[in-house]
């Protein structure tokens, strides 16, 4: 049976583990331990507590979603989200009800109208999975990374 609740402070350290499964298991890439993913969702969650949900099956936390709200041009935006399910309870419908409940959660509380977010294009899945549900890639957006040391190397030589 699943559930779907907000996320307790004893719930950290499980979904910490679950994170670094989910990412590391489909090799894009990123190299995640547990203690990475724990300063980064523990930071999600100071960004906005409320909006922070858990999946749970039979009682066990198997994965998460979370995305704080950012006021736009065109009404608040839910940004810099994470959803992520543990590897061998995907393909069971957790993710629609975590992106189901965030976004039910956000449009009441906060009347948001979109969720800005990145997934990779390394594998089919996730972004066919998110094209299902109605996302569209942004053509005119690019994503850009920048190393700090390179960039301030770069501008001593300017």
């Amino acid at each position: 049976m699943e559930n779907i609740r907000n996320v307790r402070n004893d719930d950290f350290s499980e979904l910490a583990k679950i994170y670094t499964l989910a990412y590391n298991s489909v090799n894009i890439g990123e190299n995640w331990d547990d203690s990475s993913a724990l300063k980064l969702l523990k930071h999600l969650y100071s960004e906005q507590p409320d909006l922070f949900f858990v999946a749970e099956e039979n009682g066990k936390v198997v994965g998460g979603i979370t995305a704080p709200i950012k006021p736009w041009w065109d009404g608040n935006h839910l940004t810099d989200g994470e959803l992520f399910v543990h590897p061998n309870n995907q393909k069971h419908g957790l993710g629609k009800l975590l992106i189901k409940k965030l976004f039910t959660e956000a449009k009441k509380k906060y009347d948001a109208v979109s969720w800005d977010t990145f997934t990779h294009r390394v594998h089919e899945h996730p972004l066919k999975w998110y094209k299902s549900l109605g996302f569209k890639e942004i053509e005119k957006w690019v994503m850009i990374e920048g190393n700090v040391d390179l960039v301030l190397e770069n501008l001593k030589e300017n």
